[in-house]
């Protein structure tokens, strides 16, 4: 395949005749086209592998802090005199996953923004030879998303730090760390509960269901580590809109119903306890990985998955839109259209 387009990129045709003309360059744009819809297939399979990775890494470093919470238990000796050490060791644990989210932060804004607005773009301009509804990307906003994760995973940790030091009644060292873990926490609770929002609107006014259900579980464990600091908040809106979307969508929301169960205000479960990543989670993520060329359908709102992966839109729920509903495609290699070309020329200069 790779080799097939490599050839035909090198010599394009006339798409009337069929003749060579490789000088000339409105021929090479009209050849470009033609295999846009490849090179599309090439990234979604590519960022489908990036987030399956990205979502594998937050999942070990996660249980790499949880294993290593025993050791800085046994390790932590209240005390002045021990101060430094103890401050070095809640240091570290608290920055420990911050590679991470620094790499997927890169990844995000250096490539994906951009790459994600040229594919938007190149679609739009293939128009309904390529597809019949507005393409609407998730990739981006799951980036988004495992970013949170990483920033839940550091004040989940400062929340179960907390709670460790509250055990030492009489060290006012140990207070002292307290009150100001609390205070940062609960500063960055603040804070990622209103980009958690804003990720909650966007994937509500784009139809992606899972991914807001998704956002929507981030969300309430944020409120759960400010609730065991001290600081409640109402949020039974999004309770309600949580519990609605996994009992309305079975198939995708669906999958989430352990994970809210967990954080179920009426459960009063720990904080440290409440669990995102269950084996149906982990099993989605790895299925973003599983991409294979040729198999890339959209949706009708728009979503694009792989059918060999999803039975249907793992955003959504919907189907495949349906070959009929699209313009014969062959026709499409022959010719293009005049108005698209010459938009397509001006996009490219």
């Amino acid at each position: 395949m790779k080799s097939s387009l490599a050839e035909a990129c090198q010599t394009p045709q006339c798409p009337q005749c069929h003749t060579p003309c490789g000088s000339v360059a409105r021929y090479r744009h009209v050849e470009q086209f033609r295999l846009a819809p490849h090179a599309l297939e090439r990234l979604y399979s590519k960022f489908g592998r990036k987030m399956r990775t990205f979502g594998r890494n937050v999942q070990d470093y996660r249980n790499n802090l949880q294993k290593g919470f025993e050791w800085f238990c046994d390790n932590f000796e209240p005390g002045p005199l021990q101060g430094k050490a103890n401050a070095a060791m809640i240091k570290a644990r608290i920055l420990f996953i911050v590679p991470l989210e620094t790499a997927i932060a890169r990844f995000r804004d250096d490539v994906l923004v951009r790459v994600e607005k040229d594919i938007v773009r190149t679609a739009l301009l293939l128009g309904r030879s390529y597809t019949p509804v507005a393409v609407k990307l998730s990739f981006k906003v799951r980036l988004d998303l495992l970013y949170l994760h990483c920033r839940l995973t550091v004040v989940q940790e400062a929340a179960r730090i907390v709670q460790f030091l509250r055990d030492f009644d009489n060290a006012r060292h140990a207070e002292h760390m307290v009150r100001i873990l609390k205070m940062h926490t609960i500063q960055a609770v603040d804070k990622n509960t209103v980009a958690t929002d804003e990720l909650v609107e966007y994937c509500r006014s784009n139809s992606l269901l899972l991914l807001e259900a998704e956002a929507l579980m981030v969300q309430l464990s944020f409120d759960a580590v400010a609730e065991s600091l001290g600081s409640v908040e109402d949020n039974l809106e999004r309770h309600e809109r949580a519990e609605r979307l996994i009992v309305e969508n079975p198939d995708t929301a669906g999958i989430l119903r352990p994970c809210y169960q967990s954080l179920d205000p009426y459960t009063k479960s720990n904080v440290t306890t409440a669990e995102l990543w269950t084996t149906k989670t982990r099993e989605f993520w790895e299925k973003w990985g599983e991409y294979e060329m040729g198999s890339l359908v959209y949706c009708k709102n728009g979503h694009p998955y792989s059918r060999k992966a999803f039975p249907g839109c793992p955003e959504c729920g919907g189907r495949k839109v349906h070959r009929e509903q699209i313009e014969d495609r062959e026709e499409f290699v022959k010719t293009l259209d005049r108005e698209m070309f010459l938009k397509a020329i001006a996009t490219l200069a």
